[in-house]
């Protein structure tokens, strides 16, 4: 390359730099509010309720705008201060005020929930002026770095605080609620309170280790506790909450789910419809290539022989069988791999004693999948 052609190439190098710079910042100023993840069917409406349109991810939101979230759905929305909210499923919330000062740098966000649930995760409001508001018809939430729920039904508004603190307003009546209270509001009466929230519920964790398609979780039952706030969300850039529900009691079969990481939360409701503090854990599903299923083995007429039978997996081309003395397998006295998809039954040598037997299954990709779940049996040989 000669020198002319080096200086053309080097200057339109630097044209093409400058101009993503500056197409970048020219296009960050326009996102103050943004739907990072969304699960299910998220709705733009007017104040009547009236289908404007379907938000995907990705929606830059403006003041103004009404956002609806359908039934088993749900939206996590960024702002241009690294907060984050997270609308869950039957809620509807107007973006009342977004503004930023480039040059100052304050932001002022205000959401107005009308109904259903709002969890806000606020990042600190160190410049003057800045502020973060949740208002509903009966209350008013105003915080400065914290983790707070809202939650809206009918003419009833709670709020709880699970981190920092928030200030919550009702007509004339102000109360500080600091990290483990909450405050229940009907916009008629003086505010009472802080109420103080429950305890986490106590979560078997040995239950949390999903290497199957069909899982259950429980937890402990909790005094004080009349139902639970159960949250799954889908770990990947940003949290997407893909299950939110309310259950009496203290077991969720965990099924169809994909493969990856998650993270589940259980709270207590107390009697006052106050949420109590998080118990979280994060988790792995791993459930493809979904294992067959094992029956019981039989005794064979052929000496010390013993049949084993299966019921394919419709996502295995091979087969992978382990016996073992112990039910943590951690000796396998027999492992039989790459069983041919086609089979569904073996016969294998057992002394007299007692055994486990589990199977996996094998894609066309090689992925090897979970095991299946572990079955116990005896031999008794004549």
């Amino acid at each position: 390359m000669n020198r002319k052609n080096f200086i053309i190439f080097s200057g339109i190098l630097i044209l093409c730099i400058v101009g993503f710079i500056y197409y970048k910042l020219e296009y960050s100023k326009d996102i103050f509010a943004q739907i990072v993840s969304k699960v299910g069917e998220v709705n733009l409406v007017n104040k009547k309720g009236e289908l404007l349109g379907k938000v995907e991810e990705g929606y830059k939101i403006k003041t103004g705008e009404y956002l609806q979230t359908k039934e088993n759905s749900s939206a996590t929305i960024k702002f241009i201060d690294n907060s984050f909210a997270i609308i869950s499923e039957k809620s509807l919330i107007v973006m009342e005020n977004l503004e930023y000062d480039e040059d100052s740098k304050k932001s002022v966000t205000n959401l107005l929930l009308l109904k259903g649930n709002v969890e806000s995760t606020v990042a600190n409001q160190n410049t003057f002026g800045s502020e973060y508001k949740v208002i509903t018809p009966t209350l008013q939430l105003a915080v400065r770095g914290t983790i707070f729920n809202v939650n809206v039904e009918g003419n009833i508004s709670r709020a709880f605080v699970t981190e920092g603190k928030i200030l919550a307003t009702s007509g004339n009546s102000s109360l500080t609620l600091n990290t483990g209270y909450g405050v229940v509001s009907d916009g008629k009466n003086k505010l009472n309170g802080p109420i103080l929230i429950l305890n986490k519920p106590s979560i078997k964790l040995n239950e949390l280790n999903i290497k199957y398609y069909k899982k259950y979780v429980s937890w402990n039952k909790l005094e004080g506790a009349i139902k639970y706030h159960v949250q799954i969300h889908s770990i990947s850039k940003y949290n997407t909450l893909i299950y939110d529900k309310y259950i009496n009691k203290t077991e969720l079969k965990v099924g169809d789910l994909k493969d990856g990481k998650y993270k589940i939360s259980i709270q207590a409701v107390d009697e006052y419809g106050l949420e109590g503090f998080k118990n979280e854990r994060h988790f792995s599903v791993q459930s493809s290539p979904i294992p067959p299923k094992v029956n019981a083995p039989k005794n064979s007429e052929k000496s010390r022989m013993i049949l084993f039978t299966w019921e394919k997996s419709v996502e295995a081309s091979k087969y992978i069988l382990e016996v073992s003395k112990t039910r943590s397998f951690d000796k396998i006295l027999i492992r039989v791999n790459n069983l041919n998809f086609s089979l569904d039954k073996m016969l294998l040598p057992l002394q007299k004693g007692k055994y486990f037997i589990r199977m996996s299954s094998i894609d066309n990709s090689d992925k090897i999948g979970p095991y299946s779940e572990t079955y116990q049996f005896e031999v008794e040989n004549k």
